[in-house]
């Protein structure tokens, strides 16, 4: 009972903290919150569209969870982000109850999910990638658990069947990552198991169904050739200069503050694999076929290195609760904890001492999260030397909801477009709004969209030349780029957007 309640206290802070000052930034939230508004005025729920046009890029269950919402609370910016901000809460507790070993295991591992940097992240969006992750719980737990019984096969296939509906063509990426571990037994290649799976795939295989049913050749063409086989071979992005690097260097902030244990976490994971441990021997057979997957694809975002999340909790908590002692890799592990620390201290006292190029207002956030982290990351490095490593994660667990809190109500985070939110509040109901802008929609398309959620109609979209012959009415653009003329009587001018009165 003390776990359950040390773990809801964590995930409390991490997911509450500063959540009231939400507003979604334009690419991709306000994109999936735009059509699941839609999915409410127009009634059709199968087929995602926006203004209008279905694009065919993402499965129906994010938009759905966000429509629900809308319907029972209104549309806005918390209200968009409230079913992943609650599934976020939900998965550390899946975890504690769903995973086998000890109770100490459990709670390492689920406090592990719920505190590491790119998981809060994205459990603050309205993004697909944690719905996703949510059906790769559901995989490893049953994976894990399958020499249990065939009963385990059902939620194997729910997984699976939630993250096609969640991400579409991850969810098979999810599954080859856990097919060598599938592959050494255990019950998971059991006729019983694999047929208990098939009704949890259905819902998804009855949506592509439709889908294809609808659109034809278009719709496989889009969702499978454009959104999968071009982002693999071609990539949809400019080529990171990191390179095969990328996902290595994204670790040291994303992974936060657990990527320092890892090297202490896999070795003590190789020998709990080899001794027979299930739930460690899926996370290192999954993070090394997963992490290779998406070295290999051409576009690189961090995002796409949420599902290592799940691996790196099991190790971490493996290790965490793997008794005292000191190892070679314990000794590195204590001397990177110690080197960050350091930085993190030297941070702290320079955002204290003013040292650091941030405005005035963030320097006391900054100098009391360095110094927080920093006290932390030394303490734990000391305490590993000395093999304590349950008390050495106990100190970096308590520090990042510490941080957690600190940051979320000083430094607002999760307000992506706090100048929209005042925009918003201004804008006039039912009149024309014009959107100007330097660059049309198709080659800046994140402001567009940050701006269309705001208002009721599509906006009229016009370039500067435009707007200075243009005729009374109101106009909305980013500051720099509207610049307001003799005729125009600016009604709010706020972190980057400007909206004006023209008469």
């Amino acid at each position: 009972m003390r776990s359950v309640l040390a773990l809801g206290g964590a995930v409390l802070v991490v997911t509450l903290s500063g959540v009231w000052a939400s507003s979604l930034q334009g690419c991709d939230e306000a994109y999936y919150a735009q059509m699941a508004r839609e999915m409410l005025q127009t009634g059709d729920f199968l087929v995602p569209r926006y203004d209008g046009t279905a694009p065919l890029d993402k499965p129906p269950l994010l938009m759905w969870l966000v429509a629900a919402s809308f319907r029972l609370f209104g549309v806005g910016d918390l209200q968009a982000r409230l079913p992943v901000l609650v599934v976020g809460a939900a998965l550390p507790f899946a975890l504690w109850a769903g995973l086998p070993g000890s109770p100490a295991f459990r709670f390492a591992a689920a406090a592990t999910l719920a505190t590491t940097l790119l998981y809060v992240q994205l459990q603050h969006m309205v993004m697909t990638d944690l719905l996703a992750l949510a059906g790769l719980v559901g995989l490893a737990l049953a994976l894990v658990r399958a020499h249990e019984g065939v009963r385990w096969g059902w939620l194997a296939g729910s997984g699976v069947g939630l993250a096609a509906l969640s991400k579409g063509a991850l969810a098979a990426l999810l599954a080859a990552a856990s097919l060598p571990f599938a592959l050494r037994g255990g019950g998971v290649l059991h006729a019983g198991f694999l047929l208990r799976a098939v009704p949890g795939v259905l819902p998804a295989v009855a949506w592509y169904g439709w889908m294809w049913h609808v659109f034809g050749q278009q719709f496989t063409e889009v969702h499978f050739g454009v959104f999968l086989l071009r982002l693999a071979t071609q990539g949809i992005s400019a080529d990171s200069p990191l390179g095969l690097a990328f996902y290595p260097v994204s670790a040291l902030w994303r992974f936060l503050p657990w990527w320092p244990l890892l090297p202490a976490a896999v070795a003590v994971g190789v020998r709990m694999a080899r001794s027979g441990d299930r739930a460690i021997g899926w996370a290192l057979s999954f993070l090394l076929v997963y992490f290779a997957a998406i070295t290999a694809l051409r576009t690189k975002m961090d995002h796409y290195a949420l599902p290592l999340t799940v691996p790196v909790a099991f190790l971490v908590g493996g290790w965490a609760t793997a008794g005292t002692t000191t190892s070679r890799a314990d000794r590195w592990t204590a001397g990177l904890c110690v080197a960050l620390g350091a930085f993190f201290t030297v941070a702290g006292s320079l955002g204290a001492a003013g040292g650091l190029p941030a405005p005035a207002g963030l320097r006391v956030a900054a100098a009391a999260l360095g110094l927080l982290l920093g006290t932390a990351f030394v303490t734990c490095g000391l305490r590993v030397f000395r093999g304590s490593r349950s008390h050495a994660w106990s100190s970096l667990l308590w520090a990042a909801v510490g941080a957690y809190a600190v940051g979320g109500v000083l430094l607002h985070p999760w307000d992506a477009e706090p100048g929209l939110r005042a925009v918003a509040s201004r804008l006039p109901r039912g009149e024309p709004v014009a959107y100007v802008a330097s660059r049309l929609p198709g080659a800046s398309p994140c402001p567009y969209l940050a701006l269309r959620f705001r208002l009721q109609q599509p906006p009229k979209v016009l370039d500067l030349e435009e707007f200075r012959s243009a005729t009374p009415g109101w106009y909305v653009g980013r500051t720099g780029e509207l610049v307001p003329t003799q005729r125009d009587r600016v009604v709010v001018q706020d972190s980057g957007w400007v909206l004006v009165r023209r008469w």
